[in-house]
């Protein structure tokens, strides 16, 4: 399949790549989990960073509701789930940052509601976290599986093995840039993690992971 929009159609060009090498087997490369991770950061500063100041309104807000909680021994879930849709709708910023800090507030409210031991101690933090972990799945991982066809006639159930191996190494590297963008509220000096020695495997072996 040639370079280009015939990659795969619903990948913005920055993702395409990564793509790319994951479909030719590079899944466990540490090259590929830094382009991947490139990516990421490009999309979160050229089109989400706006959104971090939310996040960490939402997080403040949570915060505050879940030491009440504490101190009252009960949570009002259904109105902090109103809250969260409030405070999206009036965030200004485009529709698609909108729809992923809804998904953030929703996951997270989702999480401590069925989770009493999940952590509080820094949410606003824990919002940006989550608010870049739905970047990276919604503008790539959910999005892969979203052609016919994949190049090298690779099947989804292979493609999305490859993309589950890196999910660690990925989800490591951004939760020390919410901590970096929390800490600066803004996403001008994200950088990625140095690139780990990791042996290549053989593109067709099956044991991926």
């Amino acid at each position: 399949m040639p370079d280009g929009d015939l990659v795969h159609s619903q990948l913005s060009g920055l993702y395409r790549k990564p793509y790319k090498w994951l479909c030719q087997g590079k899944a466990n490369s540490s090259e590929c989990a830094q382009l991947i991770k490139r990516a990421v950061i490009q999309d979160i500063k050229k089109n989400y960073g706006i959104g971090v100041k939310y996040a960490k309104q939402m997080g403040e807000m949570l915060g505050q509701a879940m030491e009440n909680a504490g101190q009252n021994s009960s949570v009002n879930w259904a109105a902090l789930s109103t809250e969260i849709d409030r405070q999206v709708r009036q965030a200004e910023v485009k529709h698609d940052v909108k729809e992923l800090l809804r998904r953030a507030g929703k996951g997270i409210l989702h999480e401590f509601r069925y989770n009493p031991k999940a952590e509080t101690s820094n949410l606003p933090e824990a919002f940006v976290e989550r608010l870049f972990q739905e970047v990276y799945k919604s503008k790539f991982v959910e999005r892969i599986p979203l052609t016919p066809n994949h190049p090298d006639g690779v099947d989804n159930a292979t493609v999305a093995e490859r993309v589950e191996a890196f999910r660690p190494d990925i989800f490591a590297d951004i939760s020390q840039w919410a901590k970096k963008a929390n800490a600066n509220k803004d996403v001008k000096n994200l950088r990625r993690s140095p690139r780990k020695n990791v042996k290549k495997i053989d593109i067709h072996n099956e044991n991926l992971l």
